[in-house]
């Protein structure tokens, strides 16, 4: 049980473009916490982040709970992050942060201590929902009768290199030339971010323009993936979606599911990985990945046991 504590608030932080979804209501994660919070007398209120109000309600001495969502780690006491995980559905609720921030990071993956069987299960369940009503965190376009032309890989690029705290061993300008040069015969996709800024879009369209046999497009994450013998980005949730299709990924900045890729910190490794990637994951257990993953790490919102999963861990991180 938790301890009751008088007048204590459960705060959320969120950022301008996500106070609207919190408020409503519509990302199903925030209300049913709410609903939790009020069973032990504790109200939510949301405010937003970076605010006065958000500072008045941080101020020491309140001891309210904060619940922080973004991907800048902020290690406070009383607070965790929220974040949507890399498959629709999962959310992060992490006393360290969110994605490449996460604790997950820190951990070791030990499938000789997962059960087979409940782990296949899952997995079949997730995989199969997601790849064939083409689900992903970001809305995706649609899936091409009979698949794409086969690739020797597929990039997905990202805006790592905006980031405040660099996380990027290679940027992405490295990391295509890398690749491109390395293949030049076979087709390469290269997939720009749902979201990429102008500026890097023109940037990554520029730097393709240079490899006859690099493709731009913004074909679904689903379909890029099963097209190509490898994956490489640097941490983008697309490269965790190809584990669901258990295909090589190559993680090119730290990441939270480096466990089941293989870590390019440099070109010379980037290169490897390419030519030896696909033998050295042979047998890779990806069912026991996305469980242990998805199902002991983050929470699965449409779950009966969603909110006492999420409440038992602000317990242990704020009341006891």
């Amino acid at each position: 049980m938790l301890m009751k504590q008088g007048r204590r608030v459960l705060i959320i932080h969120a950022d301008r473009d996500k106070l609207d979804s919190v408020v409503n209501g519509t990302d199903g994660f925030f209300p049913k916490l709410a609903e939790r919070a009020l069973r032990d007398g504790i109200q939510t209120r949301v405010v937003r982040a970076e605010s006065k109000v958000a500072a008045m309600m941080s101020a020491p001495g309140l001891r309210n709970v904060h619940i922080t969502m973004g991907d800048a780690p902020r290690y406070v006491p009383d607070a965790l992050h929220v974040a949507l995980g890399p498959v629709s559905g999962f959310w992060y609720l992490d006393e360290v942060g969110v994605k490449a921030n996460s604790s997950i990071r820190f951990n070791q993956f030990a499938p000789e201590r997962i059960e087979k069987e409940p782990a296949e299960y899952f997995f079949n369940g997730v995989t199969g929902w997601m790849l064939s009503h083409n689900v992903s965190p970001i809305r995706q376009p649609a899936r091409v009768d009979g698949g794409l032309d086969r690739a020797r890989a597929t990039i997905f690029c990202q805006e790592i290199e905006r980031h405040t705290h660099r996380a990027h061993f290679l940027t992405t300008e490295e990391m295509i030339r890398t690749v491109a040069e390395h293949e030049r015969e076979r087709l390469i996709y290269l997939k720009p971010h749902p979201a990429q800024s102008k500026p890097m879009r023109r940037d990554i369209i520029a730097v393709a323009q240079d490899y006859p046999n690099v493709m731009v497009t913004d074909a679904s994450v689903h379909d890029l993936a099963a097209a190509a013998d490898i994956v490489v980005t640097q941490n983008s949730g697309a490269g965790f979606e190809a584990l669901m299709q258990k295909k090589t990924v190559v993680t090119c900045a730290k990441s939270d599911y480096w466990q089941a890729t293989l870590t390019a910190r440099t070109a010379t490794e980037l290169r490897e990985a390419m030519d030896y990637g696909r033998a050295s994951m042979k047998g890779f257990p990806y069912e026991k990945f996305l469980y242990w993953f998805l199902h002991r790490h983050l929470l699965e919102v449409a779950k009966d046991n969603f909110a006492d999963r999420a409440w038992e861990r602000i317990a242990d991180k704020v009341f006891l």
